[in-house]
């Protein structure tokens, strides 16, 4: 499966992607200096529901540069028609949230790290602008 990443790298240089979370529309960026999933905690505790909290938690280097221990939380994926089970760290990042929403205009709910790209043997081509999302045989 291949997806235009275009929009979003020409309007605010990011890879966004947009993923179907229960009866929910999220935006994640892809992170490829990212080590962990990351889903921010008022996405994971405003859709409990979907976000199952597992056991076990992670000491993540944040975005806003402190090093903290985050639960653990879990949750099923649709992009198109795929569907994919993610592990996410539950991360606070409120501030890095407003600030790009009053930059950018867009909310982010978290970030899709390199977990996420080596389980789905996914494939970025920034040349074209797109993510390419291998289809399991």
């Amino acid at each position: 499966m291949e997806i235009s990443l275009k929009k979003s790298i020409e309007a605010v240089r990011m890879t966004l992607l947009n993923v179907n979370v229960g009866n929910c529309q999220l935006t994640f960026d892809i992170d490829t200096g990212s080590t962990e999933n990351l889903v921010f905690d008022f996405v994971s505790n405003q859709l409990s529901d979907v976000f199952k909290p597992i056991e076990g938690s992670s000491k993540v280097f944040g975005i806003d540069g402190n090093y903290k221990e985050n639960p653990c939380v879990e949750a099923e994926l649709s992009i198109g028609d795929k569907s994919f089970k993610v592990r996410f760290n539950a991360v606070n990042a409120d501030q890095t949230v407003i600030n790009l929403q009053n930059d950018y205009g867009f909310q982010l709910h978290g970030i899709l790290g390199i977990p996420f790209l080596l389980d789905n043997h996914c494939v970025i081509n920034f040349n074209n602008k797109t993510i390419t999302i291998e289809e399991n045989e």
